[in-house]
């Protein structure tokens, strides 16, 4: 048996008492699984070698000196409460038949999470990668060339495992052959070269996988519309990295972005943990945060400090858990070497002012126990000059009514309670707003930048995939806007940072294409790019 055909080990989920009930479909998340417990109890090693540092770092002609993506993720389907994750958050945001695609996986989310490697396991496997006497002993081009091979194996094998399984979902299989034949029409009507109509088999997902390593796909510019066809394999490309190793996602980050063939050049990028406990459970993600922490720990250390880990808080389980997680957290920050902390509004309160402003969520604390627990958050990352970021696009709740906790209103009430106690918060609005034409969010956090309790605010344009247009198409209109909002606030130019939101980016076309659309989009804005790309983020994360 090869390697990557090993089947993913559940023992010590049964030992821990959280075999799942059957998934109920798509409006239902219920399981009979508890919060998992921590399974790693060792400290990361200090000795090993490297093995995830690029080998190089290749610069695009007229790339910024320096580039560091301050929005990525790198987990997997066991981090996430999955089920709901997919049918909720990321379906509402998709829309359309990209969005019921999403939602027919959710039968299957017992078998995703299970499917993915653990923490655990991960762990294990990558100390014992980092002692191999031939893997230490190759050149860095050559290390990761055989890393790379593993992952291509993982890959190929995953791609007749997760067929086996999507075959018998009929409702999966119709969509996506539906999206395929849509595509290939859109294709025709636009003058685009068509290619053939795949309907899904066992080398689907393989080859989606593939057009992403290989960057062959069609970039989103190919088409003369403001919206492209449906995409159906970005929905297979994103299924495969939540079953992959999360070393191996961020190998496939590295080799799209900093050391493959014509890529843009990121000299570092963020790696945001996330937390949606309570708010999307159950049932809860199978993985423990400290095990979560503990394998980001690991991958920034093997990077050689590539990939900087942010710590994620979740104010419910902080208001309820007698302080284990605010001190979860603080570890992270103090001893384990995370860069920053990761919030996520759209679950359903508020940066701050939850008391006055916040969503009634059945369950959950009052508003004002989350505004304590936010606000012990707040003041311990400014005392260390540590930077939060929060989602704080339009996007990303279970509905509408959730995504609106997003928004500006309480990041000015953190500013206002932050000024009374002579600290200034230091704020990372990932996402700017979103780059959606539906609100002035953008404008909005742009003004709070102004003020001077908003000094140490900034913001990232992760997933503005409306940056991703030719001059004269209606898509432009994002570009438009951001122009205009920069125009308005001059110290917007000192504020915005790179990001990408990968691997939620995962799922577009092309997406190894989005730094260089975004500096094509920003040029005229923002005429220094090294502030954009690099600069800006050194000076929110002081490192």
């Amino acid at each position: 048996m090869t390697y990557a055909e090993q089947p993913q080990r559940l023992r010590r989920t049964l030992l821990l008492g959280m075999a799942a009930a059957p998934a109920l479909g798509w409006t239902g998340c219920a399981s009979l699984r508890g919060f998992p417990s921590p399974e790693i109890s060792e400290e990361v090693p200090s000795d090993l070698r490297p093995i995830l540092a690029p080998p190089v770092v290749n610069k695009a002609p007229g790339a910024p000196k320096f580039v560091r993506d301050v929005h990525a993720h790198f987990f997997n389907a066991r981090d996430v409460p999955v089920e709901c994750y997919l049918s909720g958050p990321v379906a509402h945001s998709k829309g359309g038949i990209i969005g019921e695609l999403l939602k027919a996986l959710a039968p299957m989310a017992d078998w995703l999470a299970s499917e993915a490697p653990s923490a655990f396991d991960e762990f294990q496997d990558l100390k014992s990668r980092a002692r191999v006497p031939q893997l230490i002993a190759m050149g860095p081009p050559s290390l990761q060339a055989s890393l790379m091979a593993t992952r291509d194996e993982y890959v190929r094998n995953l791609s007749r495992r997760v067929y086996d399984k999507l075959k018998d979902n009929s409702d999966f299989t119709t969509l996506y052959n539906e999206a395929q034949r849509a595509g290939r029409s859109a294709r025709t009507t636009q003058g685009v070269v068509p290619l053939a109509v795949e309907s899904l088999d066992e080398g689907s997902l393989e080859r989606a996988m593939r057009r992403d390593r290989e960057r062959s796909g069609l970039h989103v510019e190919s088409f003369d519309s403001s919206e492209p066809p449906p995409y159906a394999d970005g929905v297979l490309a994103f299924v495969g990295y939540m079953l992959s190793y999360r070393w191996m996602n961020l190998l496939a980050y590295q080799d799209a972005f900093t050391s493959g063939e014509g890529v843009f050049g990121v000299d570092e990028v963020n790696g945001a943990l996330v937390d949606f406990d309570h708010w999307l459970t159950p049932p809860p993600a199978r993985t423990a945060h400290e095990d979560q922490i503990r394998l980001h720990q690991l991958l920034s250390q093997l990077s050689g400090g590539y990939m900087r880990p942010l710590v994620a808080y979740n104010p419910w389980s902080a208001a309820r858990d007698n302080g284990r997680t605010l001190a979860r957290v603080l570890e992270a920050l103090d001893v384990r070497g995370f860069v920053g902390v990761k919030i996520y509004p759209p679950n359903g309160f508020r940066p701050y002012g939850n008391a006055v402003h916040g969503l009634p969520v059945p369950g959950a604390p009052t508003g004002g126990e989350l505004d304590d627990a936010l606000l012990q958050l707040w003041t311990k990352c400014a005392d260390r000059g540590k930077a939060v970021m929060a989602h704080s696009g339009h996007s990303m709740g279970k509905d509408t009514e959730y995504e609106d906790m997003a928004g500006p209103m309480g990041w000015g009430d953190l500013l206002a309670v932050m000024s009374n106690q002579g600290k200034l918060p230091r704020v990372n609005a990932g996402h700017f707003g979103g780059d959606a034409n539906t609100n002035a969010w953008t404008e909005d956090i742009a003004r709070l930048m102004s003020k001077p309790e908003g000094a140490a605010m900034f913001a990232d344009l992760g997933y503005w995939d409306g940056l991703r247009c030719s001059g004269a198409a209606p898509s432009c209109e994002a570009t438009k806007r951001l122009a205009q909002v920069a125009r308005a606030h001059p110290i917007v130019a000192g504020r915005v940072m790179y990001g990408s939101d990968w691997l939620m980016l995962s799922q577009e076309r092309r997406w190894d294409r989005f730094p260089f659309d975004v500096l094509s989009a920003t040029t005229s804005t923002f005429p220094d790019a090294d502030a954009l790309f690099g600069g800006n983020a050194k000076a929110c994360f002081g490192t």
